[in-house]
């Protein structure tokens, strides 16, 4: 049996709040809502009063689920924009009451962490070290929602089951900080185990993952503004040490800001003083007071950019071996689950985290199927009917797969992806209807005929094809002769012209020695393409025919005349003749299957599998989209490095006929509906010849505007790279040693290099 290594990492599941613009009873609630959970903190609270922006924190968040807090139809329309979102519960709360009375939890709440601080710092302690913190403030204090957004605070028992406040009061001997009367914040508040605080507890940004957040600092705005209040939750729930500062109320807030400027002036700098520096927000773009704010350079930020992602907050990372076997037909990955942060207790019962999977490895050469899962949240159901067995219950992320479990699970089962199926769902996003083409089936059997995309490098050598190419499936030809054409030898002077094949590795050898036509013929023969037989004279009509080894007896009939023969008497030092065999036997020159097998070997040696997965041929048609009905050769799907963009190469390729101008465009057309839903598309055109000036002006097209998608891959010097193929005004001249743009492009040569 297999084995595959797996990285988990649990997480809280990520809950995005949607309420009325302007609706402060509902923001309220949502913050007091957030502090019964661990990892609340990091919740943002969405506003559909601007849509746009709430689409922008949807994705910046990474978020698993949406909760409206009212019942108002707006709220109801932006929530139904994300049906990929679904509610994993029923029913699609996350404090449900039942009809006894009794309230619980259907995510991790506070008690988890609140019992690991008393276990590390106060159980059999009588002198602890540690204790929280509880603020309290008057109801009107213009200051309140401040206060509750910075220090947290809680529903009633009533509505989530637990008194938190009081399990804070009693097991980690909180003190009681009161605000009333419009007091002054304590200077060091900043500091203390608050609510909020402890709803962050042993959390970890995802540190593989790219995202960018807001520097420390402060907030600048006004109290009494549901956009300032909302805007200050939502960065700080970035993971920012950012607190508010209300110009308005200066005597209550200045000693806070002054320890808080203080101890940012004496934190750790960042490379080349990166972070030397006080980062002042504010929502309007209005000239604002920045003195008393330090002397350090600082900068002040209108708004936050949702575009850029926040962090994912993780516990800790934890490995596991799975063992991967087939069950009902399906290749099935099944892993015992690590231990979970919570604890495993009747009140916890209900409660689920997100397990977060990666795989180390892929599948063990198998190409056809695939457990890696690109970030298109789109395709959550997808991945919950297919990879897993619950709908609703499948998160993608950047770098792997969350499932919703609860704490009482122990162990999971997935099943591996259908490739061709799985690239099937990325064009329906995107408005096209894709399915694999007869090519494309042809060139798949090719690949796995030759044991996978690595085996295919024998087609880089020449002589290979040359062989290939010269004998039609009912001709035969001798060791000696294929070794002549594959070796290429030289009529004249008798020596092959193999030299720069020599330190090409189709299998393990020592690395001293050296390929010759011989080894390349000889791994032929063991993948099928060519199969082995005699040649016969049939004594009765004359005629010669071939006999494959399997069919030889010693009466054999003619395939001519049927008359049946003694062939003994014709083996005396009889030579073994060849003939093509399988997909190599027909007449159709395998679909253009060789070349199409060559680019996708090529790119799995530049990224190596299974960073990539990919699928051969495709029939591409409209189903929403505006493109023309095309087929495009193969489809590379890879992950952006550290970012959470899905990137696809579709290309054409070619033996020697020319790159037509409506291949540019057909394909072209795909490669921007493709990036009208946020995947970046490249465009690859190969040769087994070289590119005619003629076919380089016309690949010019596949580039527009600041769209930098052509990719072109030649057997010569006179292919070029991307980077001059994008010229407008002349032709491109010269060879390219690399190309320059994105994962894809960044490392694909423009040449077929015979020993990758």
């Amino acid at each position: 049996m297999n084995t595959l290594s797996l990285r988990i990492r649990y997480r809280p599941l990520r809950i995005g709040w949607c309420l009325q613009h302007g609706d402060l009873a509902s923001f309220r609630k949502a913050i007091r809502l957030n502090h019964a959970l661990w990892g609340g903190r990091f919740n943002p609270i969405i506003s559909v009063g601007a849509p746009e922006i709430g689409k922008q924190i949807v994705r910046a968040f990474h978020l698993d689920l949406l909760i409206p807090l009212s019942g108002d139809v707006e709220v109801k329309t932006f929530v139904d924009q994300f049906p990929y979102l679904p509610s994993p519960f029923f029913p699609p709360d996350i404090f449900i009451k039942e009809r006894s009375g009794r309230v619980y939890s259907q995510s991790l709440d506070l008690y988890h962490p609140i019992r690991r601080l008393y276990e590390k710092h106060l159980k059999n302690n009588p002198s602890p070290a540690f204790h929280a913190s509880i603020f309290e403030w008057d109801d009107d204090d213009p200051l309140a929602d401040v206060c509750l957004a910075t220090f947290g605070g809680f529903l009633p028992k009533e509505d989530t089951g637990l008194d938190y406040s009081n399990l804070i009061e009693k097991h980690l001997a909180a003190e009681l900080v009161s605000l009333g009367g419009r007091a002054v914040l304590p200077s060091d508040s900043y500091k203390k185990a608050t609510p909020n605080w402890i709803s962050s507890l042993d959390l970890e940004r995802r540190y593989s993952i790219s995202y960018r957040t807001p520097s420390p600092g402060f907030y600048l705005g006004n109290s009494a503004d549901f956009e300032d209040l909302i805007t200050y939750w939502n960065l700080r729930a970035t993971d920012s040490d950012i607190l508010f500062y209300d110009p308005r109320f200066p005597d209550r807030l200045n000693p806070l800001r002054a320890e808080y400027l203080n101890a940012l002036a004496t934190h750790r700098k960042g490379p080349a003083g990166f972070d030397d520096y006080i980062s002042v927000w504010c929502h309007r773009e209005d000239d604002v007071d920045l003195s008393g704010f330090g002397d350090k350079p600082r900068r002040v930020l209108a708004r936050p950019d949702w575009n850029a992602p926040a962090p994912i907050m993780y516990f800790e990372e934890k490995a596991a071996l799975a063992a991967i076997g087939e069950s009902f037909g399906q290749i099935r990955v099944s892993f015992s689950l690590p231990q979970m942060p919570g604890f495993n207790e009747r009140h916890s019962w209900s409660q689920n985290l997100v397990a977060s999977i990666s795989a180390w490895t892929g599948l063990y050469g198998n190409e056809r199927l695939t457990l890696k899962t690109p970030f298109l949240p789109e395709l959550n159901e997808y991945y919950g009917r297919n990879l897993y067995f619950e709908w609703n219950k499948a998160r993608v992320e950047p770098d792997g797969i969350g499932i919703i479990v609860h704490l009482r699970r122990d162990d999971l089962t997935l099943s591996a992806l259908d490739v061709s199926s799985l690239i099937s769902k990325i064009f329906q996003i995107a408005g096209v209807r894709a399915r694999l083409s007869k090519a494309g089936l042809v060139s798949s059997q090719l690949i796995q005929q030759l044991g996978g995309l690595q085996g295919c490098r024998v087609f880089k050598i020449a002589g290979v094809r040359d062989l290939i190419e010269k004998y039609s499936p009912d001709q035969s030809f001798t060791r000696s002769g294929a070794n002549q054409v594959i070796g290429r030898i030289d009529p004249r002077t008798g020596k092959p012209n193999f030299s720069e094949y020599h330190y090409l590795f189709l299998e393990a050898r020592q690395l001293s020695a050296k390929l010759s036509p011989e080894d390349a013929f000889r791994y032929l023969i063991k993948h099928g393409v060519f199969r082995v037989g005699l040649k016969f004279g049939c004594p009765n009509c004359r005629l010669e025919f071939w006999v494959s080894l399997d069919d030889v007896k010693t009466f054999t009939r003619c395939e001519y005349c049927g008359h049946d023969f003694n062939v003994t008497p014709q083996l005396r030092d009889r030579d073994w003749h060849f003939r093509r065999s399988g997909l190599f036997g027909k007449e159709n020159h395998q679909e253009g299957g060789i070349p199409v097998a060559l680019v996708l070997q090529q790119m799995d040696t530049v990224f190596s599998h299974p960073d990539i997965f990919y699928t051969t041929g495709m029939d591409l048609e409209p189903e929403g989209a505006g493109i023309q009905k095309c087929e495009t050769d193969f489809v590379l799907v890879k992950m952006e490095s550290m970012e959470d963009r899905v990137q696809i190469a579709i290309g054409e390729c070619k033996t020697r006929k020319e790159i037509t101008e409506e291949d540019v465009l057909k394909l072209r057309l795909v490669a921007e509906a493709l990036e009208k839903v946020g995947i970046r598309a490249f465009l690859i055109f190969a040769k087994l010849g070289d590119f005619t000036p003629d076919e380089l002006s016309r690949c010019q097209a596949a580039n527009s505007g600041y769209r930098m998608r052509l990719i072109l891959l030649g057997s010569s010097g006179n292919s070029v790279g991307q980077k001059s193929a994008t010229h407008r005004n002349r032709a491109p001249t010269g060879p390219a040693r690399g190309l320059s743009l994105g994962p894809f492009a960044g490392r694909v040569g423009a040449r077929w290099s015979a020993e990758d």
